[in-house]
């Protein structure tokens, strides 16, 4: 059996290649794929694995896509921007009759797909596509459905958190996905879908340890569209965020405060600037500035917590008001990058019953044995990670 992992020499994709090579039995040739094929040559022999092998496609050029996955048996999406990129791959794996994976976290991407025609075509053909596996949407959402599934009758309110150092790996799409993301930050409130900028409300919330109590906001996420498709009479959804060190955060929240995540161009001398174009170029200007990790300081860095993510659920069980956060501490790269792996072999070996394309939420049938099954690998891949749930149960006398 056959994977391709578009983008597969990315820093979080990697993560996933990995543990597919220490644990995985479902593809016997997996292809790792990106615009530069010597720079995926020198991964596959790095990684010395007779499954693994390189190759080289421009995921834009759709003919060269569609030669690329014709023979495969499921792809996997970790390219990015989502908002650009998904619909024209979609589409082209619905055309090539395979299953499909990705850990889309752009809410725009969500919009554009399912209010296309293309769930109804994936469906016409058999396939089973999943958006939206990763960390955040993926794991915590799906950690949501275990625990409203174990312990509740009905939903009011879901509300996901999360927490990451700002040297998590990633790449420059990573802040500019940030930039936009605090901009639009929809969320559900009785019933209505709103829209604000992220710092205009914080709040306090305890992340456990290690970083404890921090200040979040909103932030636009895509659980706000994946997890009512799961739950569709909740009527609270809301994502919000922090970021390590305290500085990355209030330095983000004053990026947002001056308008500096606006996309409206500005006239300056003569040439049309947009402030988050800007913003962006001065954010990575410091990045780069700043001494990069070697491979033995990453090593070192991942060895502890490094991001911390919540699902916080409110609801009734037997009539009596639930209340339950379930709290994660880990590493972001391999949390994203793992479920997205696991949920390819559940793809390559039809443990995904449904058809269509679908949220992480409607695709995982038994939500607590993918939780479970995430953490044991991530674990036996080396990582520190931990899961704290609480349950509180109000009555009156």
């Amino acid at each position: 059996m056959k994977l391709v992992v578009l983008g597969g020499a990315g820093s979080q994709a990697l993560y996933g290649i990995k543990d597919l090579i220490n644990h995985g039995n479902t593809f016997d040739e997996v292809i790792i794929s990106s615009r530069n094929l010597e720079r995926n040559k020198k991964i596959v022999e790095k990684l010395n694995s007779p499954i693994i092998k390189a190759a080289e496609v421009d995921v834009s050029d759709e003919k060269a896509l569609y030669e690329l996955i014709k023979d495969c048996d499921v792809v996997a999406n970790c390219t990015g921007p989502y908002h650009i990129l998904a619909y024209k791959i979609i589409e082209t794996t619905i055309k090539a009759g395979k299953h499909y994976i990705d850990f889309c976290d752009d809410i725009e991407a969500f919009n554009k797909i399912f209010e296309s025609d293309l769930p109804k075509k994936a469906e016409e053909k058999g396939l089973s596509m999943i958006m939206g596996l990763g960390a955040s949407p993926g794991f915590l959402s799906v950690l949501a459905c275990s625990a409203e599934q174990r312990y509740f009758d009905s939903l009011n309110e879901a509300i996901f958190y999360f927490a990451a150092d700002e040297k998590e790996p990633g790449g420059p799409a990573v802040l500019g996905h940030m930039l936009e993301c605090i901009h639009n930050a929809p969320y559900i409130k009785d019933g209505k879908m709103l829209n604000e900028p992220s710092f205009r409300e914080e709040w306090n919330f305890d992340f456990g340890e290690p970083y404890g109590i921090r200040k979040v906001t909103r932030i636009g996420h895509p659980e706000v569209f994946t997890f009512p498709r799961y739950s569709p009479e909740i009527q609270n959804v809301s994502v919000r965020f922090s970021l390590e060190p305290v500085s990355a955060y209030e330095g983000f929240k004053e990026l947002s405060l001056a308008g500096l995540t606006s996309n409206h161009p500005l006239n300056i001398n003569g040439n049309p600037v947009s402030p988050r174009d800007f913003a962006l170029a001065v954010l990575l200007a410091q990045k780069a500035s700043q001494p990069a990790m070697t491979e033995e300081e990453l090593k070192e860095f991942l060895k502890g917590v490094t991001a911390c993510a919540a699902a916080e659920l409110h609801g009734k069980k037997d009539g009596k008001d639930i209340s339950y956060i379930g709290r994660v501490a880990g590493n972001m790269a391999p949390l994203t990058a793992i479920p997205l792996i696991i949920g390819a072999e559940m793809l390559g070996k039809g443990e995904i019953t449904k058809k269509g394309i679908m949220v992480a939420e409607e695709a995982i049938e038994d939500a607590d044995k993918f939780v479970k099954e995430t953490v044991r690998r991530i674990r036996e891949d080396g990582f520190g990670f931990k899961i704290t749930e609480d349950l509180t149960v109000r009555e009156e006398y």
